[in-house]
């Protein structure tokens, strides 16, 4: 009983991270809205045989932002799978473990009766 409880918990919070991080994704890509600041790139002045070469890292920040957001959203949306998967595999097996306490010690015994479990 405790592992039909523990695995619909592990799908529901599996679920309700994949669908945070899907509204997350959503809310930024369609919608147009704005992503947090993780990285703030400064301009870089290189010195080269040439001469000096001025580097504008400013301009990429929000590509590079948005692309680790998205990054982000996807591992959160890995792991609410994984979550999922766990509970899954709890209910299969308390199912097996259910189904097998309804044989007698026959029919726990034959091929044909334990193939369909």
């Amino acid at each position: 009983m405790g592992h039909k409880i523990t695995g619909y918990l592990l799908i529901s919070a599996g679920v309700l991270l994949i669908f945070f991080a899907l509204i997350g994704l959503y809310k930024v890509f369609v919608e147009g809205g704005a992503v947090m600041q993780m990285v703030q790139l400064a301009d870089v002045t290189v010195n080269t045989q040439y001469g000096t070469v001025q580097l504008p890292l400013k301009q990429i920040n929000p590509v590079v932002n948005i692309l680790l957001f998205a990054l982000f959203m996807m591992g959160i949306i890995t792991a609410g799978g994984k979550l999922a998967n766990i509970g899954v595999g709890l209910l299969k097996s308390e199912r097996i473990h259910d189904a097998l306490l309804k044989l007698t010690k026959e029919q726990a015994t034959s091929k044909e009766a334990t193939k369909y479990l």
